[in-house]
């Protein structure tokens, strides 16, 4: 069984799906709505940007885990004012 952990400490339960952070495992509580998530930087020299993700039904299995992620689809490119972290309406 998977214990992967994400950078809040708990066992991450969802998965990144397409756009700029695709294949990034997190922990997530809710159910519905669209999350706003840090894009991960390959440099310090990099500027911090955010990207948007919608919650969906979608389960996605792998093998060695009991339970499937929650599938988080790339919802589109946040607004230029998006800071991230802020809920986003």
């Amino acid at each position: 069984m998977s214990t992967e952990r994400g950078p809040d400490g708990h066992e991450c339960n969802a998965i990144c799906l397409g756009g700029p952070c695709h294949g990034l495992l997190m922990h997530i509580d809710q159910d519905i709505g669209i999350l706003v998530v840090p894009v991960p930087r390959h440099s310090r020299e990099e500027a911090e940007s955010c990207a948007r993700y919608r919650i969906t039904r979608e389960r996605i299995r792998y093998r060695g885990r009991r339970e499937p992620y929650v599938a988080l689809h790339w919802a589109d490119p946040p607004p230029p004012s998006c800071p991230c972290g802020d809920p986003v309406p």
